[in-house]
């Protein structure tokens, strides 16, 4: 199966209290026209309409807007493994198009994340599709001061959604997503009221798509810290860190890169960071390759495939993690570019 074949998985973290069980909510009840499989911790805590409910078996609810809503079994593994056995079985409705797990309030994404990326049975039926961070746009400062898990979960997300903006001044909404951006620069920073979202729009993370990238690259290009004449971009880097240590560090290169001594940095990376790298994501052009190659990477597990389509003209790699030396990795980094004979 090709991943564009497998069937799309998005995480929903966030804290207590941020808007998660609304927008699962939302999800569940509004007419979309997207067939969505959520999975949540509760049922009780969703609060699901009793008249949209078109069909209950066993721990799984179907509702009259295609979606289905279920809860965890014993492990998020069996309970997605359970759900694709089941896919076609259910009686009223198409089988669904993706899925969206809904994070425990104070739990990292870390752990989902490598189990999507690790597990090979789920690994062949699913692929992850970004990770969506809830965040409450009164406390977010406060929690990622005070919460490293807060922190890890602006830091994994691809799209961030900063919730309940009514209740907020305009300067604390500037305070806010600049916090967000000094923790996470690459993240898409939405706002709402009471999760009021476009549902389409905000499960369209195209995550791994090159042109995505290449669209956000074109949206940061007029940054501050791009403007100077001098500024070199044929490799250089952009870090941000938050005072939690939690940071993201870009590293971009317009030369092709050495496949194999780019995996022999990265394992190595991985090994000798393993207690500070969180994430590691990134997009590729590596000499003798068409196709892009695709990095992902989980605390010390690593993963390099082909991707759709051509491979980009810039080489992008973004990690995540706490107290990164950026100098460091972007003078290593700069090490993999192929050699011109």
């Amino acid at each position: 199966m090709t991943d564009t074949q497998k069937l799309p998985v998005t995480l929903l973290a966030g804290f207590l209290g941020s808007g998660k069980t609304t927008l699962a909510n939302r999800i569940l009840s509004e007419q979309h026209n997207q067939r969505i499989a959520v999975i949540v911790n509760e049922f009780g805590d969703v609060g699901i309409d009793g008249s949209l409910v078109v069909g209950v078996e066993d721990n799984v609810v179907e509702l009259n807007n295609g979606c289905i809503c279920c809860t965890v079994r014993n492990d998020l593994s069996e309970t997605l493994s359970d759900l694709m056995e089941r896919r076609e079985q259910f009686a009223n409705t198409e089988p669904f198009e993706r899925v969206l797990i809904e994070a425990s309030g104070m739990a990292s994404p870390g752990p989902a994340v490598q189990t999507l990326l690790m597990d090979r049975k789920l690994s062949t039926q699913f692929r992850l599709d970004g990770v969506i961070t809830m965040t409450h746009a009164q406390h977010i400062v406060d929690q990622l001061q005070k919460h490293p898990e807060a922190s890890e979960q602006v830091g994994y997300a691809d799209q961030i959604i900063l919730n309940h903006c009514d209740q907020s001044t305009p300067e604390a909404l500037e305070a806010a997503e600049n916090a967000l951006r000094t923790c996470n620069r690459e993240a898409s920073i939405m706002q709402s009221t009471r999760a009021d979202v476009d549902v389409s729009d905000l499960l369209r993370t195209r995550t791994w798509e090159p042109e995505a990238w290449q669209l956000a690259r074109t949206e940061q290009a007029c940054e501050p810290d791009c403007d100077d004449e001098d500024h070199d971009h044929h490799d250089h880097h952009h870090g941000t860190t938050h005072t939690s240590g939690v940071g993201t560090l870009t590293l971009r290169l317009d030369a092709p890169l050495d496949l194999n001594r780019l995996k022999m940095w990265l394992l190595f990376v991985s090994k000798r960071n393993s207690h500070e790298l969180m994430r590691l994501k990134g997009i590729l052009h590596c000499q003798g390759h068409e196709q892009p190659v695709i990095v992902q990477g989980v605390y010390q597990w690593l993963e390099l495939q082909s991707g759709p389509g051509k491979a980009p003209e810039e080489s992008v790699l973004v990690l995540i993690g706490r107290h990164l030396d950026a100098e460091e990795l972007t003078r290593e980094w700069t090490d993999c570019q192929a050699r011109t004979v």
